[in-house]
């Protein structure tokens, strides 16, 4: 819900640029140009308004929207502008939404790496006793290959594991 008109103008703007993106984020989209083409006259908006200006400076604090090259009367949507786009217009699933607020991506995957690797650690200690009393000290393929699924199996059980954990964590954090 618009608050201001500068952010009613932004966020017109801001839907004009994701449609003439052709919803590709590096898609330069100009403001203005011949015969009404950009996202300022798709807008409602005069491209050489100080209202305009006003709305795309907005919309670059934001950062919704990024200068193309030297020439500022280009730009791009951002990741962050298509979110928007997609918020306002109800095109992004709510529960979806939520998860993504809860912990960034970045976070949960360090988080799933380490507890992953502890769990490793901590299953793979009974599994080695385990390993040296039941397989000989001579042995063939057959004993490796058995020592190798075992291992394998304690890693994806960890990673399973781990990555249950974070989730719930997630979850719980929105």
């Amino acid at each position: 819900m618009a608050t201001s008109g500068v952010e009613e103008n932004a966020l017109r703007l801001l839907g004009a640029f994701y449609d003439l993106s052709g919803e590709k984020i590096t898609q330069p989209v100009p403001v203005g140009g011949p015969e009404g083409q950009g996202a300022a006259p798709r807008a409602g908006l005069d491209p050489e308004s100080t209202e305009c200006e006003v709305a795309i400076r907005y919309l670059v604090n934001q950062g919704y929207i990024e200068a193309r090259g030297d020439n500022s009367s280009e730009y791009v949507i951002t990741i962050a502008g298509f979110d928007r786009v997609r918020e306002m217009r109800r095109l992004v699933d709510p529960a979806a939404q939520g998860e993504r607020s809860g912990m960034s991506d970045k976070t949960q995957k360090r988080l799933l790496t380490l507890l992953s690797i502890g769990i490793s650690v901590g299953l793979s200690q009974p599994l080695t006793r385990f390993i040296g009393e039941q397989i000989p000290e001579r042995r063939g393929i057959r004993d490796d290959l058995t020592e190798a699924v075992l291992k394998g199996l304690t890693r994806t059980v960890a990673l399973v594991v781990a990555s249950i954990i974070v989730r719930q964590l997630a979850a719980s954090r929105r």
